[in-house]
């Protein structure tokens, strides 16, 4: 294996963060060339072309994403990069219509293979990820909660695209989508990890009923 690496799209709806995290393992590097997540500008460029196009076609014209962010680290998970690479989008989406606010959205569930261990000894029981796309306009949703079928096709495109490999490096390095799993402890005062693993993601799937994540509810 040769590293990881973290990409995350830094949204907002109307001054409200919208932010989602994908992870990324690197496959068929040549042994001795390095770590390619030293190069993050090239595993950041190449997860923004895989993404963003059906990521904005899902989202409302309100939404703007503002950056795309990434960071390298390498088979220990120490961090190889000295500060994040920070890409510029300032983009829209591209639907209109009006929205109940930031924190309505599609959860896509993403299905995961076996945890491989990173640091410590240990793992998680629930092997599972997610990504709350959003937020989702008021016509998407009918009166039971359920997205409507043009939207869910839209996601679903999404989801294709989360799930997908991405190809850098002129096709020699293969970047394979993951979640991460950790557990930290507080010992005097510290967070401490006691353990990190990640698993492959193998799949996804859409959920039909819409959802809501408190923490894109903006404060009173």
């Amino acid at each position: 294996m040769s590293g990881f690496g973290k990409v995350t799209f830094v949204g907002e709806y109307f001054n409200q963060a919208v932010v989602n995290v994908l992870h990324y393992r690197a496959a068929g590097w040549v042994p001795g060339a390095g770590n390619p997540f030293d190069d993050v500008d090239a595993f950041v460029e190449a997860v923004v072309t895989e993404v963003q196009a059906s990521l904005l076609a899902a989202l409302p014209a309100d939404y703007r994403l503002n950056t795309v962010e990434g960071v390298g680290y390498d088979d220990s998970y120490a961090i190889v990069t000295g500060s994040p690479i920070i890409k510029t989008v300032n983009t829209v989406g591209s639907l209109a219509g009006a929205t109940n606010g930031a924190p309505s959205c599609c959860i896509i569930g993403l299905r995961c293979g076996e945890q491989v261990q990173i640091n410590g000894t240990g793992k998680s029981l629930r092997n599972r990820g997610y990504v709350a796309a959003g937020p989702l306009r008021d016509d998407d949703v009918d009166s039971y909660q359920h997205i409507i079928p043009a939207q869910y096709a839209r996601m679903e495109t999404l989801a294709g695209h989360l799930d997908n490999q991405v190809a850098i490096v002129g096709g020699l390095v293969t970047l394979i989508p993951i979640r991460i799993h950790e557990k930290f402890q507080s010992i005097l005062g510290h967070q401490v990890l006691l353990w990190r693993t990640y698993s492959d993601v193998l799949g996804y799937r859409v959920q039909r009923v819409s959802s809501y994540r408190r923490s894109r509810q903006a404060e009173a």
